[in-house]
């Protein structure tokens, strides 16, 4: 099962991560983006991701789902 999907909405690139410890309908808040480095790291599992580096230097809209939503590979 895949933790982090990087999709994009509307032309807006979305940064999905599906956690054990998150609850349904948590907001967004247990995500922190490490400004020096660019990791973004989820408070509640500790897990991090490190998005691509692409030119224009683009914003994520995070989300942070419950595992059990994660798509099935």
């Amino acid at each position: 099962m895949e933790k982090w999907s990087l999709d994009t909405q509307h032309s807006q690139p979305i940064l999905s991560h599906y956690c054990e410890h998150a609850r349904p309908g948590e907001g967004s808040a247990a995500l922190r983006q490490d400004l020096g480095g660019g990791y973004v790291r989820c408070d509640h599992c500790g897990d991090k991701f490190l998005p691509p580096n692409e030119p224009g230097n683009p914003r994520y809209v995070f989300r942070l789902c419950p595992s059990s939503e994660a798509p099935v590979s």
